[in-house]
C-alpha cells in the first residue's frame, strides 16, 4: 500500500515539474522503484516597495449648532374620558407628554384606554378601535365609576387619539390631541 502512495506521488511531482510542453511515458512496474525526481527551482523574493507618499487630513469644519430636545415631557395634558363623550383638546407642539387621564360615570371595570392612529374625533368615532393599538392598552380599574391613569405619549405633528371602553363594550369615550390649536 506504502509502495503505490510513493508511486503516486512521485508520479504527481514529475508531472508538475515538467514544462507542460513534454509528456511523461513511463511505465512503473511492480519491481522497479520510482524515478527520482528533481527539486522545484528556488525562487527569488519579491522587490520591495516604497511606501506611498502621505497626504495631509483635510482641514475639519465646525458642525452647525444642533437644538436637543428636553430629556422629558413637554407637559401635561388632561383628558378627562365619560362613557359616551368625547374630548378635543391641543398641546403647543409635537413630541412626548405626560397624558393625565381622569375616568367618571363607568359602570365597572375594567375601562381599556388605546392608542389610536385617529387625528380627530370624526376619524375616531367613524373607525371605532380599527385605528387603535390594542398592543399598548392601559386598563382603569374604576371604583365608584372613576379612575386614573398617568402616562407619557409622543403626539406626532398631524395629532392623535385615546379611545376608552369598558369589557362588555356596552360604554365607549374618546379624546384627541391636536398640536397648535383645538380642532373645531
Amino acid at each position: 500500500m506504502r509502495y503505490w502512495l510513493i508511486i503516486c506521488a512521485a508520479s504527481v511531482i514529475a508531472v508538475s515539474c515538467g514544462s507542460g510542453s513534454e509528456t511523461v511515458n513511463q511505465s512503473v512496474s511492480a519491481t522497479t522503484a520510482a524515478p527520482a525526481t528533481t527539486a522545484a527551482p528556488a525562487t527569488t523574493a519579491a522587490p520591495t516597495t516604497t511606501a506611498a507618499p502621505t497626504t495631509t487630513a483635510a482641514p475639519t469644519t465646525t458642525a452647525a449648532p444642533t437644538t436637543t430636545a428636553p430629556a422629558g415631557p413637554l407637559g401635561e395634558v388632561e383628558i378627562l374620558l365619560e362613557p359616551n363623550g368625547a374630548q378635543e383638546t391641543s398641546v403647543s407642539s409635537a413630541g412626548l407628554w405626560t397624558m393625565k387621564v381622569a375616568g367618571t360615570s363607568w359602570a365597572g371595570p375594567p375601562v381599556y384606554v388605546l392608542i389610536c392612529t385617529a387625528t380627530d374625533v370624526v376619524i375616531l368615532t367613524r373607525t371605532g378601535t380599527s385605528t387603535c393599538d390594542f398592543s399598548n392598552l392601559k386598563v382603569g380599574m374604576p371604583a365608584d365609576g372613576a379612575f386614573s391613569l398617568s402616562f407619557d405619549l409622543r403626539v406626532p405633528e398631524d395629532g392623535i387619539c385615546i379611545g376608552a371602553g369598558d369589557q362588555a363594550q356596552a360604554e365607549a369615550a374618546g379624546a384627541c390631541i391636536s398640536v397648535g390649536t383645538p380642532a373645531s
